[in-house]
């Protein structure tokens, strides 16, 4: 196998690669690493041979990935030949991941296309070259099934959910500090007392803020309990430990899903949702703040029935939402306004800024925030119990109830 590396620094070659490979579960080859020095002798290479694998450090490039990038996989042509792109920053990492969903949209390629994670040191490029992941635990090399050598393609290509599926999944995300855990722990016990007839679940995915997890003293059920099953992909055979925090919701459990020891990939998203969409009527997961360098968030809002973006009505709030708006528009997202207050603006010119529907508004009061961390259960006033009865779920859930009379949002 002869593999090209494009390096400003020749000796780079080597170090980035191991001297076998057992490429996508195939026997071991012996590796030949080949280093250029600039995008002109690459694509000279490329042209006399056919490597399985090219790995680009995009720092050494000053070409438009909107040039080199088409024109590098021209001459990928056969299903086994893969192209490795190493992002020289997590801006970088989000830019590429723009320009390759474009991409594949305009044209088609036969080979792979992964895009690694920025700011890797050499073992770690390494052992994602040759498709194995380091088990922290125990030191030992466990090999990627194939179906998930290529995450990045497997994100990009458009997998349709099955809408038969009964759980309803919804995405709480947005600028930081806009109140995604804040309305999880207000509106989602909110609609478990309303709804003693369906199963909850809060599943904190926040890897900044373990807010969630720390006000409902859910540390001890950590879904990375259960990556064995995720492994040998026998999830569904596994009965899963949720805490329940409040005696009074038994119909409302909680989960951490922060890559503290392990880091999701979309796969094991898929894997994950599949199982809890068979147990839970209705999952919410605090994802924190949207920043997409990631590919498991990124499915998990392709994969949600509905994303609710999170925001407060300042300008700071909302120029960073518009940033992702390119990704955004392509989802199910809707917008909710924390800190509403109508005397600063309106929920129409909100809508207008943005472009995305209004889902409803979180009003501002203090002390909403508790000063202390408290596993009680949380409140909401009368006028945020107001604010949720305006909330047009896309699912069959009473919001609101008004002199035993109860209002149900059927869309």
């Amino acid at each position: 196998m002869i593999a090209l590396v494009l390096s400003s620094r020749p000796l780079q070659a080597p170090q980035y690669l191991p001297e076998t490979i057992s490429f996508q579960n195939q026997a071991p080859e012996k590796v030949d690493p080949m280093n250029v020095t600039s995008y002109e002798q690459l694509v000279q290479k490329l042209k006399g041979y056919e490597p399985k694998m090219i790995l680009v450090l995009n720092s050494d490039l000053t070409e438009s990935a909107y040039k080199w990038i088409p024109e590098v996989m021209s001459y990928l042509t056969k299903g086994d030949q893969t192209l490795f792109i190493l992002p020289k920053s997590e801006m970088d990492y989000y830019h590429l991941q723009i320009v390759i969903g474009e991409l594949v949209k305009e044209i088609q390629w036969t080979g792979q296309i992964r895009l690694l994670g920025a700011n890797l040191t050499f073992q770690e490029v390494a052992d994602q070259l040759s498709g194995k992941e380091r088990d922290q635990k125990k030191g030992e090399s466990v090999p990627n099934a194939p179906d998930e050598m290529d995450e990045l393609s497997i994100l990009l290509g458009a997998t349709q959910r099955d809408e038969g599926r009964k759980g309803h999944v919804v995405t709480l995300t947005g600028p930081g500090s806009s109140g995604q855990t804040t309305l999880a722990l207000y509106h989602v016990p909110f609609l478990a007392e309303l709804n003693p007839d369906k199963e909850f679940l809060m599943v904190d995915i926040n890897d900044d803020k373990k807010d969630l997890v720390a006000a409902t003293d859910s540390q001890n059920y950590r879904l990375h309990y259960f990556k064995p099953a995720f492994q040998k992909k026998s999830l569904e055979e596994i009965e899963m430990k949720y805490h329940v925090p409040y005696k009074k919701l038994p119909n409302l459990k909680v989960i951490s899903a922060v890559q503290d020891q392990h880091q999701w990939s979309p796969n094991e998203i898929v894997m994950f949702l599949e199982k809890v969409r068979n147990e839970f009527d209705m999952i919410f997961f605090d994802m924190g703040e949207l920043v997409l360098t990631q590919n498991a968030k990124i499915r998990l809002m392709m994969e949600s029935n509905e994303v609710i973006v999170i925001v407060r009505p300042d300008s700071f709030s909302l120029n960073r939402t518009l940033r992702y708006m390119n990704v955004l528009e392509k989802l199910k997202s809707k917008v909710l306004i924390s800190h509403y207050d109508a005397n600063y603006a309106s929920k129409s010119e909100i809508e207008k800024y943005l472009g995305l529907p209004i889902f409803g508004v979180m009003p501002y009061e203090r002390g909403i925030i508790p000063k202390q961390t408290t596993t009680d259960l949380l409140q909401p006033s009368k006028q945020m119990q107001k604010a949720f009865a305006e909330y047009k779920w896309e699912m069959d859930v009473k919001v609101s109830q008004k002199k035993k009379k109860l209002w149900i949002a059927s869309f």
